[in-house]
């Protein structure tokens, strides 16, 4: 079974594109990816995951460049145009995501919490050591810090710019059991 559903897309677990960048691949000067054109199932993978109703178009531009001696750091941009459902009128509608990207990644045995002393608090952990993500097995995955960025943009609830919520008018139902107890009074 590949995961494939009648309508050409991919269940929501489907697992993200891997696009894997090894330490040893990156020279002094860094990598540059750039990915635009995904396959529709890729674009509806990626959907899934931001929890959207679908993914019309993508667009990540990063450069990878080593960090620390023994890391990596990711900057540069990544958007994506998304369908959702308007929260008010229930009507699809179209959103633009765009996200600057900026991360950094150390090998695990380097992210050990160091505390260090605080004047005003005490004990700290030392944010320069909490910024960075795992570096696992000297690979980092693009589509990955992609998908993560991506999902701090998407907007959860989402709203057309001309839609505009009108409350019940007055004298009408005056909870949403009333239509229970006028059925009731029916039988």
């Amino acid at each position: 079974m590949t995961g494939e559903r009648a309508d050409g897309g991919r269940r929501p677990g489907a697992p993200l594109p891997r696009w894997p960048i090894r330490v040893v691949d990156v020279s002094a000067s860094g990598v540059h990816v750039r990915r635009r054109s995904l396959t529709r199932d890729d674009l509806a993978i990626f959907a899934a995951f931001l929890g959207v109703d679908a993914m019309t178009a993508f667009d990540l531009d990063v450069h990878v460049k080593p960090f620390r001696g023994d890391g990596l750091a990711v900057t540069g941009k990544v958007s994506a145009t998304v369908m959702q459902t308007c929260v008010v009128t229930l009507e699809p509608m179209v959103n633009t995501i765009a996200e600057e990207v900026e991360a950094s990644f150390r090998p695990e045995e380097k992210l050990k919490v160091h505390l260090v002393h605080d004047e005003e608090d005490g004990l700290a952990i030392d944010a320069s050591v909490a910024a960075d993500d795992p570096l696992v097995g000297g690979v980092i995955d693009v589509a990955a810090v992609a998908a993560e960025f991506l999902a701090l943009g998407v907007d959860h609830y989402p709203r057309k710019p001309d839609a505009d919520f009108q409350p019940p008018e007055e004298g009408g139902e005056a909870s949403p059991f009333a239509g229970l107890s006028k059925l009731k009074r029916d039988t």
